[in-house]
């Protein structure tokens, strides 16, 4: 059951619409459920052209993947029986490797790793440049400032005035957090001490040599900074472009798949059991999805899991149960999801829970996958 409220979208003489508090949507396999696909004319055939809601072409990317491989099974198949021409096996497996990558291109380049993996890795990158940045600021830049501040104090006293302003503290006397203010506090001090050699020192530190709080430190440092922030800059604009190239081989793979089911539409009979062989569903009368293989449960912080599971072929949705151990008495229904992964969130770390899937069509149910358990990471 999908709870629902006034203003969802629903049409109010759907007949599993249940009003009452809370109000709700039967969905298949509940007890009530009324299925509502066109059903085949009586006497003869199902119209030819396929329908549109039955097999719309799936938006989140790896369920897209899913699809398009056993549309290329069924392509190979079928495809010379049944007169397919635009869209092919050949075709369909072109779109698929710009993705996610050919084997027989030069090892190495970005044609055999394919356009997801590219990009996964730029991103990666750009997380490797803000979180070098973030270590050299937190650190490095951070004591020297705090050295620089200290000496300060012993000039200008504690609280805040003109001397402190003329050095770079313009806010107040604290070291500031933000990245890009440490870094025009350091240029401030370089220029400062430059025009002020007397206020150079060399501080005692717990461990180590002493530090230099002199122009010269801040110059190099501040050199050291800036390549940091250039790096960040660099490898933001890299993920930015493998973005943008990934996002396009994605939507002509969407554009590829969304073409064979408008081809199919014109070969296959809304009847057609055919239909099966493509990993769609036979629009005049689908049957329920294969269940889903298995799922997995991964701690992605305290008192959050990530559930995920392998695309259904034939699924167009996913409903989803969680039961916490010494809380619920039996499995609870959390939410119906068209990806392949979902977060619990605000779980007792320590506590055992377990959680299943079941796939889902216009045509019913699938059997629920096999049920995971796990302790919640804290």
């Amino acid at each position: 059951m999908k709870p629902v409220t006034w203003d969802s979208g629903v049409s109010w003489d759907d007949p599993n619409l249940r009003w009452g508090d809370p109000s709700y949507l039967l969905e298949p396999g509940d007890p009530g459920y009324v299925n509502t696909a066109p059903a085949t004319p009586v006497g003869g055939s199902a119209k030819k052209k396929g329908t549109k809601t039955m097999n719309e072409t799936p938006e989140n990317q790896k369920v897209l993947l899913a699809l398009a491989k056993k549309m290329r099974a069924g392509a190979a198949s079928l495809q010379d029986t049944i007169g397919l021409h635009h869209h092919r096996d050949t075709t369909l497996n072109a779109a698929i490797l710009k993705l996610e990558g050919d084997p027989a291109a030069a090892p190495g380049s970005n044609a055999n790793k394919g356009s997801q993996l590219v990009y996964k890795s730029c991103e990666d990158a750009a997380k490797d440049a803000r979180s070098a940045l973030k270590a050299l600021s937190d650190g490095t830049v951070k004591t020297l400032l705090t050295a620089y501040r200290d000496v300060l104090e012993r000039i200008h006293g504690k609280k805040h005035n003109a001397g402190w302003g003329a050095a770079g503290f313009t806010d107040g006397t604290a070291v500031p957090r933000e990245h890009d203010k440490r870094q025009s506090l350091l240029a401030a001090m370089r220029s400062y001490l430059a025009a002020n050699a007397g206020h150079e020192a060399t501080l005692p530190q717990p461990s180590g040599p002493p530090l230099a709080v002199t122009a010269a430190a801040a110059l190099a440092l501040g050199t050291t900074f800036q390549a940091a922030f250039d790096l960040v800059n660099a490898k933001e604009g890299e993920q930015a472009n493998c973005k943008n190239l990934r996002d396009a081989d994605k939507d002509a793979l969407f554009d590829e798949v969304s073409g064979t089911i408008r081809e199919l539409g014109d070969l296959l009979a809304d009847d057609d059991p055919r239909w099966e062989t493509f990993g769609l569903n036979i629009p005049a009368n689908p049957n329920p999805p294969e269940p889903v293989s298995a799922a997995t449960l991964t701690a992605v912080g305290p008192g959050r899991e990530e559930l995920a599971w392998p695309a259904a072929t034939r699924a167009t949705y996913y409903r989803l149960f969680l039961k916490i151990h010494g809380v619920d008495t039996d499995f609870q229904f959390i939410k119906r999801d068209s990806d392949l992964d979902h977060t619990f969130t605000n779980l007792t770390p320590g506590a055992t829970i377990s959680a299943y899937v079941i796939a889902a069509n216009p045509g019913g149910e699938a059997v629920p996958s096999p049920t995971v358990t796990k302790v919640v990471g804290s």
